[in-house]
């Protein structure tokens, strides 16, 4: 990070304000003000001036030199370190003519740059502050000599120096942001009536370059304003494989997880939303989309569609709109300066011109810029190139080199003068043309980029040419000066991109020249450098900022696993490759692709004779994908073994340990605790021999996990919480480990369904939504899901909180329809009906039953016996006593085969009330008794309570009023917390009922 402009220079600086301007221009007295004092100093000074801070206000902008801020009324203004110490100068020293020497050594201080670097952060300057126009209202270019700010600037104190800036929270795919849209209104407009209005699917169909990204985008603004509805933005330039089509357009919607087939998935998602997909430059991966629209349109959807494309989908639904360039000159003859800009191809070749070149029109060049915007053909993009070159030529010498290049008479046009498109490839090709052999080059090494880049990629790949990176700066400060690349800060420095349609002339141009298979290989070479280094920052980088960092690449990754997996591709490249972004992959929680990279993978490396490390790190990222997805199959039980096969081939005790901990997770879950409990073990003994404890915490979670569903529920809470203490509440140790969930739900989210079971029910509740939230604040949704599945459902329930069930179970639902984690389903639906039974909805019970019914099918087992427990008891209250004794057999059947201790006790108790309501007294009480001292034996009090109160209960109704309180008041008095819940509430009714019976 690079350091603050005005660290240790402000300790001694006089706090009156009219010495403020003087020593704000004067940044070497402020230097000697503070000579020696440093940033103590500077803190000091904070203190004692109350916390006010210089800014500068200008418009409607006001500019924090010491936060490295620009507010622009009261909100940020985003703008790079350099940009913003450009802006810096140019305020101070405004209404001055500022040298090109003194920017670049305010921005880039004893570095050398090509010029062009600061051009690029200039013109990006002025689009932040909105001053593009063809008369600036701030910054003026004084050709030859530097440039001018010329706004009227305050300069004082200000006391909001803690001044609170809103945490943006932008969509997951949001529409881009657009600079001045030239001469497009009356197309926006019809554009935007068309989506308005009845058509489902719109289609803008012109050629490449003509602006159809430009006038999608702004009617898709004007739509959402509208109808306050939101818009998803899906650049398919990014891809090219049309089969990963379904995964992006799931990914940019916030659809997640593992969806089974994600066209569907995303087809039932869209029909239920009213929004508008935008899915811009679709040419090239037409019949997937295609296939889209198609499915969606075979049922009502509220969604909207609108598509960019040279060429339309021909389906019966699309209405498609023609964009045209813009309006070019007929009569090029004897035009005025004034009559020429009323044309909008002229307006937008002006406006770049004086954005990049500083050209003014004047009446002797009316003639001849016309001539070069038609014969151009009013693209958008081939203007754009051509206003780029008037740096360096006049308008008749650019004019002259058109004609030669593009082969006809300007004005005088053949019948056979090229199309559109051939007209935008031939203006690409003529810009081409003018560049230096090095900046040619580059410009067709950055083509094997499919997103932008940042300037180390790009020397990275240049290094496999044998550029330097002098060779490199140069080159991009002059790809961006001509607009064949475009450049964006980004943070301290520069992201580039290329167009779609430059990008394709670039690798045409890279094929042609045999530097292909070299510039991918060195692409996907650095992919693998950026990923391994992704994977070590992932276990204690903050999400957000790792996200940040690495989420960007998703499209180059795709874009080398598609080469390195092609014909003229390197297997072992894409190989290790896709096990380097296995944490993009789960980060993102594009776990459906994520699976299917790992499967080609896999198929590969058996095929290939790959080494057994990277098939072991591939097969443990399948056996966890898996663990999303239902239902449970053998299939997933053999993935888990030849990951430690794989590990132990390989030597890797790191994967032998994350697989025996995924082994045991699946045996548990698929109802064999005692075999979980081996697998752990097995674990800590390797673990020991080989003193690797890295992943300890995981290991005992889970066997902890295992022995309370086993019975031993106080234990169970025992350890978990001292993993808590240690690992979580002392904030200590990575967040991730391998590919193992987040470690902190995945200890404290085991806690709170065992704490209720023992007694302590307001703190299970506590701590499950303390855990929730911490889940929630990281942004995990796969870690929140298990949190509300496994803890915060089940002790809503158990403690008759109808509200927090409700949330809980919404919650549920919300993650589901976006994550689609399909072990979670039955947990949803069966915590869902289960609040509608509560709240008197007659058919609840058949829901519960389908949802254990979706439990049996997908052989997610565990706790199993207490969930159609659950409903046997709903069975006996409704007095259904043949389908509550089926239940009951149900349970107890899997309650023996899987050895699930801690639902016993509750299952006794509802034989017990069975053999009641059946008239079977004596055994009931048998049962009862039975029940208690199950539960008294394995701590599990709140069982207690409930068995206690039934007896009680079924003592008072035999006028045993005395043997009732004998026996439920110590329980109730034992309790020192969940005063409110539900079986507190009912257990003290029936003692009071006991007690006054006594007396009576």
């Amino acid at each position: 990070m690079a350091t603050l402009p005005f660290e240790g220079r402000m300790s001694n600086l006089s706090t009156d304000p009219s010495q403020c301007r003087s020593l704000a221009n004067c940044p070497e007295a402020i230097c000697g003000l503070v000579q020696g004092n440093g940033l103590l100093g500077a803190k000091r000074f904070m203190e004692e001036t109350r916390k006010k801070c210089v800014v500068y206000s200008f418009g409607a902008f006001r500019l924090y030199p010491e936060r490295q801020l620009l507010v622009r009324n009261g909100e940020p203004v985003k703008l790079g370190g350099r940009a913003f110490e450009l802006l810096h100068l140019l305020v101070r020293r405004n209404g001055e003519i500022v040298s090109k020497e003194d920017l670049t050594a305010a921005a880039w201080p004893g570095v050398f740059v090509h010029e062009s670097n600061l051009k690029v952060n200039l013109h990006s300057l002025r689009r932040s502050i909105n001053d593009i126009q063809k008369l600036p209202d701030y910054i003026v270019t004084i050709p030859g000599r530097g440039y001018r700010f010329i706004a009227q600037v305050e300069v004082g104190f200000s006391d909001d120096f803690d001044l609170k800036i809103p945490l943006e929270s932008p969509p997951p795919s949001p529409l881009p942001t657009l600079g001045s849209v030239v001469g497009r209104d009356r197309e926006v407009a019809h554009l935007t009536e068309l989506v308005l209005g009845d058509h489902s699917l719109v289609t803008v169909v012109g050629a490449a370059g003509v602006g159809k990204t430009t006038v999608a985008i702004s009617a898709s603004m004007v739509f959402a304003e509208r109808r306050s509805s939101d818009v998803c933005f899906v650049d398919l330039s990014k891809i090219e494989d049309p089969s990963i089509f379904p995964s992006a357009l799931a990914a940019a919607l916030g659809l997640r997880g593992e969806l089974g087939d994600p066209l569907i998935a995303v087809c039932d998602y869209l029909r239920q939303r009213p929004l508008l997909l935008l899915l811009d430059n679709c040419e090239h991966v037409l019949s997937a989309v295609t296939v889209f629209a198609s499915k969606l349109r075979t049922k009502a959807s509220r969604c909207k569609l609108l598509v960019t494309s040279r060429e339309p989908l021909r389906i019966p639904s699309e209405h498609v709109y023609v964009l045209n360039s813009l309006a070019v000159p007929e009569d090029t003859t004897q035009l005025t300066a004034e009559r020429v800009l009323s044309f909008p191809a002229v307006e937008l070749f002006l406006q770049r011109a004086a954005e990049w070149a500083g050209y003014q029109l004047t009446d002797g060049d009316s003639e001849t810029i016309a001539k070069i915007c038609r014969a151009l053909d009013g693209l958008p993009l081939a203007l754009e190139l051509a206003a780029a070159n008037l740096e360096q030529a006049t308008p008749a010498t650019v004019l002259a080199m058109l004609d030669e290049f593009l082969d006809f008479r300007i004005g005088n046009a053949r019948p056979d003068a090229p199309d559109r498109h051939e007209t935008l490839h031939a203006a690409i090709d003529w810009s081409f043309s003018l560049l230096s052999r090095t900046e040619a080059t580059v410009f067709c090494m950055a083509s094997v980029f499919a997103d932008s880049f940042e300037l180390e990629d790009g020397l990275a790949v240049a290094g496999s040419l044998g550029l330097t990176a002098l060779d490199v700066i140069a080159a991009l400060g002059t790809l961006v000066g001509k607009s064949l690349i475009t450049a964006q800060v980004s943070g301290p420095g520069l992201r580039y991109r290329l167009l779609d349609s430059t990008r394709r002339y670039g690798a045409r141009r890279l094929r042609a020249e045999g530097l292909d298979t070299r510039c991918r290989r060195a692409h996907a070479e650095r992919m693998l450098r950026v990923f391994e280094q992704s994977g070590t920052e992932w276990g204690w980088r903050q999400r957000g900022d790792w996200s940040r960092s690495y989420v960007t690449r998703l499209a180059d990754l795709r874009s080398a696993l598609l080469w390195a997996f092609g014909d003229d591709g390197n297997a072992q490249l894409g190989i290790e490759l896709t096990a380097a972004s296995l944490p993009l992959w789960f980060e993102s929680s594009l776990v459906a692709e994520a699976r299917t990279r790992v499967e080609t993978a896999l198929a590969v490396a058996e095929t290939n004779g790959c080494d057994p490390l990277p098939k072991a790190k591939l097969s443990l990222a399948r056996g966890w994908s898996m663990m999303f997805a239902r239902p449970y199959t053998e299939e997933m039980g053999h993935v888990w073994l030849s990951a430690f096969e794989y590990a132990r081939e390989a030597g890797s005790i790191e994967f032998q340990l994350q697989a025996l901990v995924g082994l045991a997770y699946f045996t548990m879950d698929t109802g064999s605790i005692s075999r979980a409990i081996v697998w752990l073990e097995e674990f800590r003994g390797l673990a020991e021999r080989h003193h690797c404890h890295d992943f300890d915490p995981e290991c005992e979670s889970a066997m902890a996990w295992a022995r309370g569903h086993a019975g031993q529920m106080v234990d169970s809470v025992e350890r978990l919480e001292k993993l808590a203490h240690k690992h979580v509440w002392a904030n200590s140790g990575p967040r991730k480990t391998g590919l193992l969930a987040d470690r902190t739900a995945g200890i404290t989210g085991h806690i709170p369904f065992f704490a209720w079971i023992t007694g302590r029910v307001d703190y299970a509740a506590a701590l499950a939504s303390e855990t929730l939230a911490a889940a929630e604040r990281e942004g995990y949704l796969m870690s929140q899901s298990n949190v509300l599945a496994q803890a915060l459902c089940p002790v809503a329930h158990f403690r008759g909180d109808l509200k927090a069930l409700a949330s809980s179970v919404s919650k549920l639902r919300s993650i589901l329809e976006m994550e689609n984690i399909g072990v979670w389903v039955p947990v949803q639906g069966f915590f869902a009906a289960a609040l509608d039974d509560l709240q008197g909805d007659d058919s609840a019970e058949a829901r519960m039953r389908g949802a254990i019914d979706d439990f049996i099918s997908s052989r997610f087992v565990l706790r199993l016996p207490g969930l159609i427990g659950t409903l046997a008891e709903v069975y006996l209250k409704k007095e259904k006593l043949d389908l509550a004794s089926d239940a009951l057999d149900l349970a107890e059947a899997y309650d023996k085969r899987q050895a699930e201790l801690w639902s016993r006790p509750e299952l006794s108790r509802l034989r017990a009330r069975y053999c009641a309501q059946i008239g079977e007294t004596a055994r009931a009480e048998q049962l009862y008794m039975t029940a208690l001292q199950e539960a008294r034996s394995s701590g599990a009090r709140s069982y207690e309570l409930r068995t206690a109160a039934d007896l009680a209960g079924h003592l008072n109704q035999s006028g045993r009023f005395s043997a009732a309180s004998e026996l439920l008041g110590p329980v109730v008095q034992s309790f020192k917390e969940g005063f409110q819940t539900r079986d507190y509430l009912s257990a003290s009714e029936v003692l009071k009922q006991a007690i006054a019976g006594a007396k009576s």
